[in-house]
């Protein structure tokens, strides 16, 4: 019964501590995330910014950050006009893609439009970049970015970094557009996983769990001892044969002290020993209460004893007799050696 209770006590406690410990980890995860994604494009537009230096324009090239609250209550227009070599034409503006810029400013969007129009970004030129940015901001992860441009007539040309295996849909950063109406789209990838992002949380997680899970079995023990403690109070230190006849019938206790350190508990069929329990089926625990009884006739039971009160119906047989008797020596031995019980003439004597 007691290795039932702490196997039951030790489920609970791990399916607890477990799924403390996933929603603690998906927390840390998820927020951790959404930490790398807002440096990551960060960093980004910090690589966009240097990028356009590098073509040596004059203007404000300050970035920033998309007020979406701001942006959405403003009037949006239908569209922009451009003007260049072949003439001044008319484009349609996007809304997902206009609240999706790397920047507020119509000015620098502007300037995008015409720069790289004119001298197209390469991905693999501003995904070096961008790594620079990325390690200087303490991410040290591989990066792609999938560049595409879209022409005054609608036609897409999409041009990513080298191909990578590990780059999928579940490794976007952020998806951003640069410049006015034929706006370039930039997925950008990083080589994460719930590892290398929470992996100091996973070990302090699991180290925490592994003590969590030594506090619940030190505190079984705790409990067990006291409860054994609270029994060996009850268990009478005098002879056997007068544990018996203290105790009355109806008593719902009925603990007998055979000798040092092994006790028998008759009400809850359990044997214990030197703080080991084992639990006794109903006929071992009755014969073995049987055999106390007899303390006058130095523990002997006679077969007809022994088949009276195992098998009132009379069903008893000399075999079944030899196999309870056998049942209970070994239930009896298993914790303790030292008794035995031996044949004798027409019974059985249990010897202490």
């Amino acid at each position: 019964m007691m290795k039932i209770y702490n196997i039951i006590l030790l489920a609970i406690a791990v399916c607890i501590g477990g799924v403390v410990f996933f929603f603690a980890c998906k927390f840390a995860y998820e927020s951790k995330l959404s930490t790398l994604k807002h440096k990551a494009k960060g960093t980004f537009i910090e690589a966009v910014n240097h990028e356009v230096k590098k073509r040596k324009v004059d203007g404000p090239l300050v970035f920033t950050f998309p007020d979406i609250s701001n942006i959405k209550t403003a009037e949006l227009p239908d569209s922009v006009s451009f003007t260049d070599s072949i003439g001044t034409y008319k484009l349609k503006l996007d809304k997902e893609k206009h609240y999706n810029n790397i920047t507020t400013d119509t000015g620098i969007r502007s300037l995008h439009s015409i720069i790289f129009r004119e001298h197209p970004i390469q991905p693999d030129s501003l995904n070096i970049i961008w790594k620079e940015y990325l390690n200087e901001s303490g991410i040290s992860m591989e990066s792609v970015l999938c560049i595409s441009a879209v022409d005054r007539f609608g036609n897409v040309t999409s041009t990513p970094t080298s191909y990578s295996e590990w780059c999928k849909f579940s490794n976007l950063m952020f998806t951003v557009y640069i410049g006015y109406a034929c706006e370039m789209k930039v997925m950008a990838y990083l080589n994460y996983s719930v590892w290398n992002i929470i992996y100091w949380e996973i070990i302090l997680g699991l180290l925490i769990y592994i003590v969590y899970l030594y506090m619940i079995y030190k505190f079984n023990l705790f409990i067990r001892g006291k409860i054994n403690s609270m029994r060996k109070r009850e268990v009478v230190e005098k002879p056997i044969i007068k544990i018996v006849k203290e105790m009355s019938d109806t008593s719902s206790i009925r603990s007998y002290k055979l000798h040092e350190d092994f006790i028998f508990h008759a009400d809850q069929k359990v044997i214990e020993f030197n703080g080991q329990q084992k639990n006794l089926q109903t006929q071992p625990n009755q014969l073995l209460e049987l055999f106390l009884k007899m303390e006058k006739t130095g523990y002997v039971l006679r077969n007809s004893d022994i088949s009276g009160n195992l098998w009132p119906d009379g069903s008893a047989t000399n075999d079944r007799i030899h196999k309870a008797v056998a049942r209970l020596r070994s239930n009896i031995k298993e914790l303790d050696p030292s008794i035995d019980i031996k044949k004798c003439v027409d019974g059985y004597q249990l010897v202490l």
